[in-house]
Protein backbone atom coordinates (compact mmCIF):
# COMPACT_ATOMS: atom_id res chain seq x y z
CA UNK A 1 0.00 0.00 0.00
CA UNK A 2 1.36 3.43 -0.82
CA UNK A 3 2.18 5.41 2.30
CA UNK A 4 0.85 8.16 0.29
CA UNK A 5 -3.17 7.51 0.29
CA UNK A 6 -4.80 9.15 2.28
CA UNK A 7 -2.82 12.50 1.48
CA UNK A 8 -4.19 15.87 -0.19
CA UNK A 9 -1.73 16.70 -2.19
CA UNK A 10 2.08 16.48 -2.37
CA UNK A 11 4.63 19.55 -3.09
CA UNK A 12 6.99 18.94 -4.37
CA UNK A 13 9.16 15.88 -6.66
CA UNK A 14 11.71 13.85 -4.63
CA UNK A 15 14.97 15.50 -5.98
CA UNK A 16 13.42 19.15 -5.89
CA UNK A 17 12.46 18.56 -1.94
CA UNK A 18 15.99 17.48 -1.09
CA UNK A 19 17.71 20.75 -2.81
CA UNK A 20 14.75 23.37 -1.23
CA UNK A 21 16.01 24.04 2.04
CA UNK A 22 12.75 24.01 3.20
CA UNK A 23 13.09 23.90 7.14
CA UNK A 24 10.77 21.13 7.56
CA UNK A 25 10.00 18.23 5.30
CA UNK A 26 8.34 15.34 4.45
CA UNK A 27 9.28 11.84 2.49
CA UNK A 28 6.54 9.42 1.34
CA UNK A 29 8.94 6.15 0.42
CA UNK A 30 6.71 3.96 -2.43
CA UNK A 31 9.16 1.31 -1.66
CA UNK A 32 8.34 -1.82 0.61
CA UNK A 33 12.40 -2.95 0.33
CA UNK A 34 13.78 -2.88 4.33
CA UNK A 35 17.09 -1.98 3.00
CA UNK A 36 16.25 0.67 0.81
CA UNK A 37 13.96 2.28 2.67
CA UNK A 38 16.83 2.24 6.28
CA UNK A 39 19.48 3.13 3.58
CA UNK A 40 17.09 6.34 2.51
CA UNK A 41 16.72 6.98 6.04
CA UNK A 42 20.37 7.45 6.52
CA UNK A 43 20.90 9.42 3.52
CA UNK A 44 18.16 12.06 4.59
CA UNK A 45 19.85 11.72 8.05
CA UNK A 46 23.07 12.55 6.90
CA UNK A 47 22.97 14.83 4.31
CA UNK A 48 20.27 17.32 4.07
CA UNK A 49 21.12 20.72 6.70
CA UNK A 50 21.28 20.04 10.18
CA UNK A 51 18.60 22.59 10.95
CA UNK A 52 16.17 20.94 8.60
CA UNK A 53 13.06 19.14 10.07
CA UNK A 54 11.94 15.60 8.36
CA UNK A 55 9.93 12.66 8.66
CA UNK A 56 9.60 9.60 6.88
CA UNK A 57 7.03 7.05 6.52
CA UNK A 58 7.46 3.86 5.08
CA UNK A 59 6.20 -0.03 5.07
CA UNK A 60 7.92 -3.07 4.52
CA UNK A 61 7.86 -6.24 3.40
CA UNK A 62 8.24 -8.91 6.33
CA UNK A 63 11.42 -8.54 7.96
CA UNK A 64 13.23 -8.51 11.39
CA UNK A 65 15.41 -5.61 12.50
CA UNK A 66 18.20 -5.82 15.14
CA UNK A 67 19.31 -2.93 17.11
CA UNK A 68 22.55 -2.12 16.10
CA UNK A 69 24.49 -3.80 19.42
CA UNK A 70 22.38 -6.98 19.57
CA UNK A 71 22.74 -10.44 18.98
CA UNK A 72 20.36 -12.51 16.17
CA UNK A 73 20.93 -15.94 18.29
CA UNK A 74 19.83 -14.12 21.55
CA UNK A 75 17.03 -11.83 19.73
CA UNK A 76 15.36 -13.77 17.77
CA UNK A 77 14.42 -17.69 16.84
CA UNK A 78 17.44 -17.94 14.38
CA UNK A 79 16.82 -21.08 13.19
CA UNK A 80 12.90 -20.70 12.47
CA UNK A 81 13.95 -17.61 10.63
CA UNK A 82 16.53 -19.52 8.68
CA UNK A 83 13.38 -21.75 7.45
CA UNK A 84 10.95 -18.50 6.62
CA UNK A 85 12.98 -17.35 3.31
CA UNK A 86 10.36 -14.63 2.94
CA UNK A 87 11.23 -12.98 6.08
CA UNK A 88 14.51 -11.13 5.93
CA UNK A 89 16.93 -10.03 8.57
CA UNK A 90 18.94 -6.88 8.92
CA UNK A 91 20.42 -4.58 11.41
CA UNK A 92 19.63 -1.23 11.57
CA UNK A 93 22.59 1.75 12.45
CA UNK A 94 20.04 3.28 15.60
CA UNK A 95 20.23 1.37 19.04
CA UNK A 96 17.33 -0.04 20.80
CA UNK A 97 15.62 -3.46 20.53
CA UNK A 98 14.44 -5.87 17.85
CA UNK A 99 11.38 -5.17 15.62
CA UNK A 100 9.18 -7.02 13.35
CA UNK A 101 7.89 -5.56 9.81
CA UNK A 102 5.32 -6.25 7.73
CA UNK A 103 2.45 -5.17 5.34
CA UNK A 104 0.14 -4.30 8.70
CA UNK A 105 3.01 -2.22 10.37
CA UNK A 106 4.16 1.42 9.49
CA UNK A 107 7.10 2.75 10.36
CA UNK A 108 8.48 6.31 11.08
CA UNK A 109 11.04 8.69 11.41
CA UNK A 110 11.30 12.04 12.76
CA UNK A 111 14.81 13.87 12.32
CA UNK A 112 15.57 17.19 14.18
CA UNK A 113 18.16 19.45 15.08
CA UNK A 114 20.04 17.89 18.08
CA UNK A 115 19.06 21.07 20.65
CA UNK A 116 15.64 20.15 20.67
CA UNK A 117 15.96 16.35 20.41
CA UNK A 118 13.40 14.91 23.14
CA UNK A 119 12.70 11.17 23.15
CA UNK A 120 8.99 11.94 23.93
CA UNK A 121 8.49 14.42 21.74
CA UNK A 122 7.74 12.20 18.45
CA UNK A 123 5.83 9.65 20.47
CA UNK A 124 3.44 11.87 22.26
CA UNK A 125 2.77 13.84 18.21
CA UNK A 126 2.18 10.01 17.33
CA UNK A 127 -0.21 8.96 19.99
CA UNK A 128 -2.10 12.58 19.11
CA UNK A 129 -2.11 11.24 15.93
CA UNK A 130 -4.17 8.08 17.59
CA UNK A 131 -6.57 9.58 19.63
CA UNK A 132 -7.33 11.66 16.65
CA UNK A 133 -8.27 8.27 15.00
CA UNK A 134 -10.32 7.14 17.93
CA UNK A 135 -7.80 5.28 19.54
CA UNK A 136 -8.39 6.69 23.35
CA UNK A 137 -6.00 4.94 25.43
CA UNK A 138 -3.26 5.84 23.33
CA UNK A 139 -0.15 7.12 25.60
CA UNK A 140 3.35 6.88 26.26
CA UNK A 141 4.95 4.79 28.63
CA UNK A 142 8.34 5.88 30.73
CA UNK A 143 10.52 3.93 28.31
CA UNK A 144 8.88 6.20 26.02
CA UNK A 145 7.02 3.49 23.83
CA UNK A 146 3.32 4.02 23.03
CA UNK A 147 0.95 2.14 24.55
CA UNK A 148 -3.16 1.34 24.42
CA UNK A 149 -5.14 1.55 27.98
CA UNK A 150 -7.75 -0.42 28.30
CA UNK A 151 -9.99 2.67 29.08
CA UNK A 152 -9.61 6.44 27.62
CA UNK A 153 -6.36 7.91 29.20
CA UNK A 154 -6.63 11.10 31.40
CA UNK A 155 -2.91 11.70 30.15
CA UNK A 156 -0.67 11.70 27.49
CA UNK A 157 2.15 10.52 29.64
CA UNK A 158 1.95 7.62 32.07
CA UNK A 159 3.99 4.84 33.74
CA UNK A 160 3.07 1.32 32.95
CA UNK A 161 -0.74 0.75 34.19
CA UNK A 162 -2.11 -2.98 34.43
CA UNK A 163 -3.86 -4.13 30.67
CA UNK A 164 -1.93 -1.65 29.10
CA UNK A 165 -0.22 -2.99 25.67
CA UNK A 166 2.61 -1.41 23.22
CA UNK A 167 1.59 -0.76 19.57
CA UNK A 168 5.28 0.84 19.03
CA UNK A 169 8.48 0.72 19.92
CA UNK A 170 10.82 3.44 19.38
CA UNK A 171 14.84 3.72 18.78
CA UNK A 172 16.98 6.77 18.53
CA UNK A 173 20.24 7.77 16.78
CA UNK A 174 21.91 10.66 18.56
CA UNK A 175 24.70 13.17 17.12
CA UNK A 176 26.15 16.74 17.61
CA UNK A 177 23.90 18.35 15.33
CA UNK A 178 21.17 16.29 14.38
CA UNK A 179 19.24 13.37 15.73
CA UNK A 180 16.27 11.15 14.66
CA UNK A 181 13.61 9.22 16.70
CA UNK A 182 12.11 6.31 14.10
CA UNK A 183 9.64 3.60 15.90
CA UNK A 184 7.28 0.77 14.54
CA UNK A 185 3.13 1.25 14.65
CA UNK A 186 1.20 -2.37 14.52
CA UNK A 187 -1.95 -1.74 12.56
CA UNK A 188 -2.78 -5.29 11.76
CA UNK A 189 0.71 -7.27 11.76
CA UNK A 190 0.53 -11.12 12.23
CA UNK A 191 1.24 -10.61 16.27
CA UNK A 192 1.83 -14.66 15.90
CA UNK A 193 4.45 -14.60 13.96
CA UNK A 194 6.04 -11.88 15.66
CA UNK A 195 5.94 -13.90 18.95
CA UNK A 196 7.55 -16.90 17.35
CA UNK A 197 10.28 -14.85 15.51
CA UNK A 198 11.58 -12.98 18.69
CA UNK A 199 11.45 -16.00 20.93
CA UNK A 200 15.08 -17.57 21.32
CA UNK A 201 15.44 -21.31 21.87
CA UNK A 202 18.75 -20.32 23.02
CA UNK A 203 18.31 -17.72 25.59
CA UNK A 204 18.65 -19.34 28.33
CA UNK A 205 22.22 -20.68 27.35
CA UNK A 206 23.76 -17.23 25.87
CA UNK A 207 25.40 -14.25 28.13
CA UNK A 208 25.91 -11.54 25.91
CA UNK A 209 27.29 -8.12 25.65
CA UNK A 210 24.90 -5.25 23.70
CA UNK A 211 21.09 -4.32 24.17
CA UNK A 212 18.98 -6.89 25.26
CA UNK A 213 15.04 -6.34 23.95
CA UNK A 214 12.75 -5.60 26.96
CA UNK A 215 9.45 -8.19 26.32
CA UNK A 216 6.12 -6.24 26.05
CA UNK A 217 2.30 -7.57 25.60
CA UNK A 218 1.92 -6.18 22.69
CA UNK A 219 -1.23 -5.48 20.11
CA UNK A 220 -2.47 -4.10 16.47
CA UNK A 221 -4.80 -0.95 17.26
CA UNK A 222 -6.89 -2.06 13.82
CA UNK A 223 -6.28 1.52 11.94
CA UNK A 224 -6.71 1.91 8.50
CA UNK A 225 -3.49 2.45 7.10
CA UNK A 226 -4.19 6.06 4.84
CA UNK A 227 -5.77 7.33 7.75
CA UNK A 228 -2.89 6.66 10.19
CA UNK A 229 -0.34 8.08 7.81
CA UNK A 230 -2.63 11.30 6.95
CA UNK A 231 -3.00 11.83 11.35
CA UNK A 232 0.79 11.24 11.09
CA UNK A 233 1.44 13.74 8.75
CA UNK A 234 -1.10 16.55 10.01
CA UNK A 235 0.33 16.29 13.49
CA UNK A 236 3.59 16.59 12.26
CA UNK A 237 2.81 19.56 10.57
CA UNK A 238 0.91 21.16 13.16
CA UNK A 239 4.11 21.17 15.39
CA UNK A 240 6.69 22.35 12.67
CA UNK A 241 4.31 23.87 10.12
CA UNK A 242 3.68 23.69 6.90
CA UNK A 243 5.73 21.28 4.87
CA UNK A 244 7.20 20.11 1.75
CA UNK A 245 5.97 16.70 0.79
CA UNK A 246 7.55 14.34 -1.44
CA UNK A 247 6.42 10.77 -2.87
CA UNK A 248 10.24 9.00 -3.18
CA UNK A 249 10.19 6.30 -5.88
CA UNK A 250 12.35 3.10 -5.40
CA UNK A 251 13.83 3.66 -8.84
CA UNK A 252 14.94 7.41 -7.71
CA UNK A 253 16.25 6.42 -4.68
CA UNK A 254 18.37 3.65 -6.57
CA UNK A 255 20.01 6.34 -8.23
CA UNK A 256 21.76 8.09 -5.31
CA UNK A 257 25.24 6.35 -4.67
CA UNK A 258 25.17 6.58 -0.95
CA UNK A 259 22.02 4.99 -1.13
CA UNK A 260 23.27 2.31 -2.84
CA UNK A 261 25.96 1.75 -1.04
CA UNK A 262 23.59 1.55 2.30
CA UNK A 263 21.81 -1.58 0.71
CA UNK A 264 25.05 -3.35 -0.14
CA UNK A 265 25.86 -2.97 3.31
CA UNK A 266 22.99 -4.00 5.31
CA UNK A 267 22.47 -6.69 3.01
CA UNK A 268 26.15 -7.94 3.50
CA UNK A 269 26.74 -10.86 5.96
CA UNK A 270 29.86 -9.13 7.39
CA UNK A 271 27.06 -6.72 8.78
CA UNK A 272 24.22 -8.61 10.13
CA UNK A 273 26.39 -11.00 11.73
CA UNK A 274 30.06 -9.69 11.67
CA UNK A 275 28.64 -6.58 14.13
CA UNK A 276 27.55 -8.83 16.88
CA UNK A 277 28.72 -7.96 19.88
CA UNK A 278 30.87 -10.54 22.45
CA UNK A 279 28.86 -13.45 23.69
CA UNK A 280 29.63 -16.72 25.33
CA UNK A 281 27.02 -19.71 25.01
CA UNK A 282 27.50 -22.83 27.50
CA UNK A 283 27.19 -26.33 25.74
CA UNK A 284 27.68 -29.61 28.15
CA UNK A 285 30.11 -28.01 30.56
CA UNK A 286 31.85 -26.61 27.64
CA UNK A 287 31.61 -23.08 26.28
CA UNK A 288 32.43 -21.05 22.94
CA UNK A 289 33.00 -17.10 23.11
CA UNK A 290 32.47 -15.17 20.19
CA UNK A 291 32.88 -11.56 18.95
CA UNK A 292 32.25 -10.00 16.09
CA UNK A 293 30.30 -13.43 15.18
CA UNK A 294 34.01 -15.70 15.12
CA UNK A 295 34.59 -17.76 17.59
CA UNK A 296 37.53 -16.43 19.41
CA UNK A 297 37.92 -19.26 22.38
CA UNK A 298 36.54 -22.45 23.34
CA UNK A 299 36.96 -23.43 27.24
CA UNK A 300 36.47 -27.09 28.12
CA UNK A 301 36.88 -29.30 25.19
CA UNK A 302 39.69 -29.12 22.28
CA UNK A 303 38.73 -26.18 20.31
CA UNK A 304 41.63 -27.11 17.52
CA UNK A 305 39.78 -25.84 14.29
CA UNK A 306 37.19 -23.78 16.00
CA UNK A 307 38.56 -20.76 16.62
CA UNK A 308 38.91 -18.44 14.17
CA UNK A 309 35.97 -19.58 12.49
CA UNK A 310 32.55 -18.01 11.91
CA UNK A 311 29.98 -19.06 14.73
CA UNK A 312 26.94 -21.21 13.64
CA UNK A 313 25.34 -24.79 14.28
CA UNK A 314 28.43 -26.23 13.08
CA UNK A 315 30.88 -24.89 15.72
CA UNK A 316 28.16 -26.23 18.06
CA UNK A 317 27.65 -29.37 16.55
CA UNK A 318 31.37 -30.14 16.87
CA UNK A 319 31.55 -28.73 20.33
CA UNK A 320 28.67 -31.03 21.41
CA UNK A 321 29.98 -33.91 19.66
CA UNK A 322 33.82 -33.23 21.76
CA UNK A 323 31.60 -33.01 25.14
CA UNK A 324 30.39 -36.59 24.81
CA UNK A 325 26.77 -36.29 22.42
CA UNK A 326 26.50 -38.02 19.72
CA UNK A 327 26.63 -36.78 15.84
CA UNK A 328 23.29 -37.16 15.09
CA UNK A 329 22.07 -35.38 18.28
CA UNK A 330 24.34 -32.66 18.08
CA UNK A 331 23.44 -32.17 14.83
CA UNK A 332 19.65 -32.09 15.48
CA UNK A 333 20.29 -30.16 18.60
CA UNK A 334 22.43 -27.34 16.85
CA UNK A 335 19.98 -26.75 14.50
CA UNK A 336 17.22 -26.24 16.76
CA UNK A 337 18.85 -24.13 18.85
CA UNK A 338 21.28 -22.30 16.95
CA UNK A 339 20.69 -22.68 13.21
CA UNK A 340 22.57 -21.95 9.84
CA UNK A 341 26.42 -23.63 9.58
CA UNK A 342 28.13 -20.62 9.63
CA UNK A 343 26.08 -17.55 10.12
CA UNK A 344 22.89 -17.01 8.67
CA UNK A 345 24.35 -19.65 5.59
CA UNK A 346 22.94 -23.57 5.49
Amino acid sequence: MSPSRGLRRTTHSFASLLSSHKPTQIYLSLSNSPHLNLSLEHHLFQTLPATTRTLLLYINTPSLILGRNQNPWLETHHPLLLRSPQIQLLRRRSGGGTVFHDEGNVNYSVTVPTGEFNRDTHALLIARALRKLGVHGAAVNKRHDIVVLPTPAAEEKVDDPPGSRKVSGSAYKLTRLRSYHHGTMLLSTNLDRVRKLLRSPSKNLIEARGVASVPSPVTNIGVDTGDFIAAAVEEFMQLYGDAGVAEVEEEEVQEIENVRKGIEELRSMEWVYGQTPRFSIALLGAEVVADKGVVREVVGVDGDGLVGRRFGGEVVERVLVRSGMGEEEARKWAGDMVGGREWGME
